[in-house]
This record gives C-alpha cells, sequence and structure tokens, in this order.
C-alpha cells in the first residue's frame, strides 16, 4: 500500500469511527457531516469526498460496527447450543448468546422510527429477526412449534426486549432466565387456535 493510499484508509477510519460515537450519541439524523467533520478534525469536504450520502455512510459503519460486535451468525446456533437436549437449557444458550451480543452493542443497536426507513437499517433489522426466529426455532426443534408459534415467541429473544428488561434493573442472566421461562410457559400454556368464520354469533342475529 503506497503513502497516499494509506492516508486515504487512515482518513477514511477516522471519519467512519467519529461517525459511529456521534450515532450513539446523538442518533444517525441527529449528526451533520459538519459534527463528523468536527470529531475526526477533517473537513467537511473530505466528509463528502468518501462518503457523499447516508445511503453510504451508514452501510459503512453498520459494517465496520459488526466486526466489532461480532454478532452471532445463524451458521453459529448449532455450536451455540452444542449438546444440549432439553429445550428449556437449548433456548437458555440461545438467549445468552443473543443477549451477549445485545450487551455488547448496547446504543449502537438501537434506532428511532424514522432512522428504520433507511434502507441499511431495514435490511439488518431484517437479518436480525430473522436470525431470532432460527435461533429459537432451532432450540424448539424437538417441540415443533410450527412457524407463526417460534415467530410469536423470537419477540422475547429480540433486542427492544432486552433493553427494556435491562432498564428495568435486570442482570443479563435473569433476563436470559425470564426470556426462557416466558417463551415455555407460552408453549404449555397456548390456547388452541381457533378457525375464524362468518358465522354471526346469535345474539347479534335478529
Amino acid at each position: 500500500m503506497d503513502s497516499r493510499t494509506a492516508t486515504f484508509a487512515k482518513t477514511r477510519q477516522r471519519i467512519l469511527d467519529a461517525t459511529i460515537k456521534l450515532h450513539a450519541r446523538n442518533g444517525i439524523f441527529g449528526t451533520t457531516w459538519k459534527d463528523i467533520a468536527t470529531e475526526a478534525d477533517v473537513a467537511v469536504g473530505t466528509v463528502y469526498k468518501h462518503f457523499p450520502t447516508l445511503d453510504q455512510l451508514v452501510p459503512a459503519c453498520g459494517e465496520l460496527l459488526m466486526e466489532r460486535l461480532r454478532p452471532p451468525s445463524p451458521e453459529s446456533v448449532t455450536e451455540i447450543i452444542g449438546g444440549a437436549r432439553d429445550s428449556e437449557e437449548r433456548l437458555r444458550r440461545v438467549a445468552n448468546e443473543l443477549f451477549a451480543f445485545y450487551h455488547r452493542g448496547g446504543r449502537h443497536l438501537e434506532s428511532d422510527l424514522r432512522e428504520r426507513e433507511l434502507p441499511a437499517m431495514r435490511e439488518w433489522e431484517d437479518y436480525l429477526r430473522n436470525m431470532v426466529a432460527g435461533f429459537v426455532r432451532e432450540a424448539l426443534v424437538e417441540d415443533d412449534p410450527g412457524d407463526d408459534a417460534a415467530q410469536a415467541i423470537s419477540f422475547l429473544f429480540d433486542f427492544p426486549t432486552f433493553n427494556a428488561m435491562r432498564i428495568r434493573g435486570m442482570t443479563m442472566d435473569l433476563a436470559a432466565e425470564t426470556a426462557t421461562g416466558m417463551a415455555l410457559c407460552w408453549l404449555k400454556e397456548r390456547p388452541a387456535e381457533h378457525v375464524l368464520t362468518n358465522t354471526i354469533p346469535e345474539a347479534d342475529k335478529g
């Protein structure tokens, strides 16, 4: 790598580091190119040269952030669950792995409604939801709850649920135990599915 290329790469890295820091503090739309330039100690034009739009800046930040946060991958679910055969232990291991990632991510994983309209954010949240649902399905493979039930249970292992429990003072271990217990309780007590019909209740006839 020649000196010019190395300088370009270092400047880009400084911009990304500054942006990640500011996005965690102020949000994506609360951060301006001027803010980034000041934090990175570069000219505003330099920021625009590297990242002309949010559609280029946000994915680059996300890629770097995920390298640092090390999210679990869908392919790692077998290793995460290991030799656990009991559904409770399998779910607990999934919860521990996901919640450890959420803890590492902290405010970097938070987003507001406006930010979720960005293509990169929609793609990331879709990926995360699908990954969580896949982990839950694999943990409950012996119970075979079906896709709808697995999706319903998965919300207990999503970042917003974890975040809410942490805000209320739960430790990570307690949050994992709570999510696991609630999932198993729901599976055990869920009502039988009813087929919706167009039948008019007797009280409404006439």
